[in-house]
């Protein structure tokens, strides 16, 4: 009779605990649903007519006070400010202030930076064109790499409020760490690189791109 309870008892205990792991797993599968679906309703944003607050739903509060700090900056801040600021700081001011010095913002009818971010010049747009790997879960945090190196994350979304939402700085600062190193390899401060970076990119299109950028532009 011990025998048999023993037996049940382990069967019963299989059993509850092979439960949660099917739950489990389900779960991530729908996460992982849940996070390519907020991945491409970000890249059909329209960017000059979408509504601001449906898209500040799809960013993390803090890629909110960064958009909003980051446009002061590129705004207000003189060169002697800028400079202190990490490497993809300085890389969205100065093209931030290329694009408003030659009218390419004038189209946004409001909040500019965050057109400019989500839009047809901004991160997500220029992270479609590159080799993504799969979409990883852990925890609350999802990430997403390059096709050749999956493990190392590039963009990055957070579990909040039954949703993904996009961390836009931090993405930002992954998707331009290689381009950061070029300040490394040539000796070069992270000004000098953003500039060279943008005559590299604009050099067909816009004239006197170069170190007057660091200063906010005249006149806005």
């Amino acid at each position: 009779m011990p025998l048999i309870l023993l037996i049940l008892a382990t069967s019963l205990f299989s059993c509850a605990s092979s439960q949660p792991q099917t739950e489990i797993a389900t779960d991530n599968e729908h996460k992982i649903q849940a996070l390519e679906g907020a991945y491409q309703k970000l890249l059909s944003i329209p960017a000059k007519t979408a509504t601001p607050d449906s898209v500040l739903l799809l960013l993390t509060d803090n890629s909110r006070f960064w958009l909003e700090s980051i446009e002061q900056a590129a705004l207000y801040e003189d060169s002697s400010i800028v400079e202190q600021r990490p490497f993809h700081e300085i890389l969205v001011i100065v093209t931030y202030r290329l694009l408003l010095r030659e009218n390419v913002l004038s189209e946004y009818p409001d909040y500019k930076m965050l057109r400019f971010s989500l839009g047809e010049m901004g991160i997500l747009r220029r992270a479609k064109d590159l080799k993504l790997g799969p979409f990883e879960i852990k925890n609350d945090r999802g990430t997403r790499g390059l096709a050749e190196s999956p493990r190392v994350p590039i963009m990055i979304f957070r579990w909040d409020e039954l949703r993904w939402k996009f961390d836009l700085p931090e993405s930002m600062q992954l998707i331009t760490r290689g381009l950061a190193t070029i300040s490394v390899k040539k000796d070069w401060s992270d000004s000098k690189t953003a500039i060279y970076l943008l005559q590299k990119y604009y050099h067909n299109i816009f004239f006197n791109v170069n170190e007057t950028l660091m200063h906010p532009v005249p006149a806005i």
